[in-house]
């Protein structure tokens, strides 16, 4: 099984993947690093700062990854857990899991990070609209689970991820609606 983890920047993503692959004790791909390591990138975006991934190469090298450690293993039916945000972009997820957070708590995290507030303000809304669950969904439809973070310590969502892993629960796409925040802040501009 290929499970990826994707969602907003600040969700929870990075902490709760490498948990579930220690706690399940399964490979973890975690595409920034994958970008950083093998240059999988074009450049860098002048006014954000940030690095322009190729998308095709990082989901051809992503795809080659998982057939060689498929094709390496006996048991093909171990599971490789996928995580970052464009995770969703690429091709080969037999779940998909988009992670959460409420807009005010992702900005404080953010904050937090170091982010700036142009790059703060592009976050919240993405989270707001729903921007990483609708893509998932148009590549991967039901496959797509969505869980809200909000509130949660990071063990509580690895105990509900290891329960889409083994089929006992199905979190489908629209239940979580974080739309209110743009239209009870629509004076800051959202």
């Amino acid at each position: 099984m290929i499970l990826f983890i994707t969602g907003t920047p600040g969700t929870g993503k990075s902490t709760t993947a490498r948990m579930v692959a220690e706690k399940l004790s399964v490979p973890l791909i975690e595409l920034n690093q994958l970008v950083e390591d093998e240059g999988l990138y074009t450049g860098y975006h002048p006014r954000w700062r940030y690095k322009i991934v190729d998308l095709d190469a990082l989901c051809q090298h992503l795809n080659e990854i998982i057939r060689k450690s498929i094709r390496d293993k006996e048991d093909q039916e171990g599971l490789i857990v996928v995580e970052g945000h464009l995770s969703h972009y690429c091709q080969g997820a037999d779940v998909v899991i988009v992670l959460r957070t409420h807009p005010a708590v992702l900005g404080q995290r953010l904050e937090e990070r170091g982010y700036k507030n142009a790059k703060i303000k592009e976050n919240i809304e993405a989270e707001a609209l729903d921007v990483c669950a609708f893509e998932a969904f148009q590549n991967y439809g039901d496959r797509v689970n969505e869980i809200d973070t909000t509130g949660k310590n990071p063990q509580e969502v690895v105990d509900i991820m290891v329960k889409i892993i083994n089929g006992e629960e199905h979190f489908p796409v629209g239940e979580i609606d974080f739309l209110d925040y743009i239209c009870q802040n629509r004076d800051e501009n959202f």
